[in-house]
């Protein structure tokens, strides 16, 4: 099957180009100069038109600007190049070339890319931001991550904190005892929310509305846009901000692919990412605070919790996973 999804993206991929080649020829038939370009495929599985892809759109036009026009990247939103896995396998065998997606979906190639769920890692947004975004021991993770799994990891962005919504009102750690909370069923979250006292219960992102209205589930635990795309704030009375989880996306190349390249082109790849990044980080942080101030008004009261209870709960967390304990403690030391 996975064979089958690779032949399949190859053959898309061919059509595109060849029709791209066929202007190239015409033009040359006319007897114009073309510019030599190199063309590269990005993979996004997110919507078209949202912030990641909105993102992408930049870091093409920057691609190109940075270049002069020598380099072009196509960026295909919409997963209309398969999924996310079918995406960053295809890297190796360049299928495509780039892939932006979280951090924490190269768990299955790194081990140390399961830190992108690991819950208060940060202290703040700003400690997020100074450490992950801009920092040293954010280029470390990012580097790790790379070593591990064969890739060149760069240019990370704000996904958005995740956070509650929720039947039941929560102002601390303690109001958690008991609540079933809809969780990814991921072993770093359900151990989160068990140390925290809460019931997690894994159930598919599609049944989780349903959850709630009938009553299955207390809460659930999602970045901010998603719960609103998702009209949670018909079916929960509360916005808990217990922003739990910062969490990172990332441009993702092949290691080989990538080192082949000129130093001129990788030098325009990571000047391109890290402010697609950055472009990135602000939309987001802009469109929460907008999407916050709409569940409000469609009748959420917005909590915010002392998470310092919280962080107590999880200060011995990382004896859980001890493969992460050496980095988690480097980013504490930072608080």
């Amino acid at each position: 099957m996975k064979k089958i999804k690779l032949l399949a993206l190859v053959l898309v991929l061919t059509i595109l180009v060849v029709g791209c080649k066929s202007g190239n020829d015409i033009n040359e038939q006319q007897g114009e100069e073309v510019p030599e370009v190199s063309e590269f495929t990005l993979a996004n599985v997110s919507a078209i038109g949202d912030e990641r892809d909105q993102s992408l759109q930049e870091f093409a036009r920057l691609v190109d600007e940075k270049s002069n026009g020598t380099m072009k990247v196509n960026v295909y939103s919409g997963g209309t190049l398969g999924t996310w896995r079918d995406t960053i396998e295809g890297l190796e065998p360049g299928i495509v070339q780039i892939v932006c997606e979280s951090l924490g979906t190269l768990e299955a190639f790194s081990p140390t890319a399961s830190i992108d769920a690991y819950p208060y890692l940060y202290d703040s947004y700003e400690h997020y931001k100074k450490e992950m975004l801009n920092g040293e021991i954010g280029e470390e993770i990012l580097a790790i991550v790379g070593e591990e799994g064969g890739f060149v990891v760069m240019g990370p962005s704000n996904r958005g904190a995740r956070i509650m919504t929720s039947n039941k009102r929560v102002d601390s750690v303690e109001d958690l005892k008991g609540v079933k909370i809809r969780a990814p069923g991921i072993q770093m979250y359900i151990k989160t929310w068990e140390y925290l006292g809460a019931s997690p219960v894994p159930m598919d992102s599609t049944e989780i509305y349903t959850g709630l209205q009938q009553g299955t589930v207390d809460a659930q635990e999602n970045p901010v846009m998603f719960s609103y795309g998702n009209a949670f704030y018909d079916v929960c009375d509360y916005l808990v901000m217990t922003n739990h989880v910062f969490s990172t996306d990332v441009f993702i190349f092949n290691d080989g692919f990538f080192n082949s390249l000129p130093a001129e082109q990788q030098q325009v790849f990571r000047e391109a990412a890290k402010e697609a990044g950055e472009f990135r980080t602000k939309l987001v942080e802009d469109l929460e605070a907008d999407t916050i101030a709409t569940m409000e008004e469609k009748g959420m009261e917005v909590l915010r919790p002392d998470i310092s209870g919280f962080q107590e709960k999880l200060k011995d967390f990382s004896k859980e996973f001890p493969h992460l304990a050496d980095l988690v403690g480097k980013v504490h030391a930072t608080r």
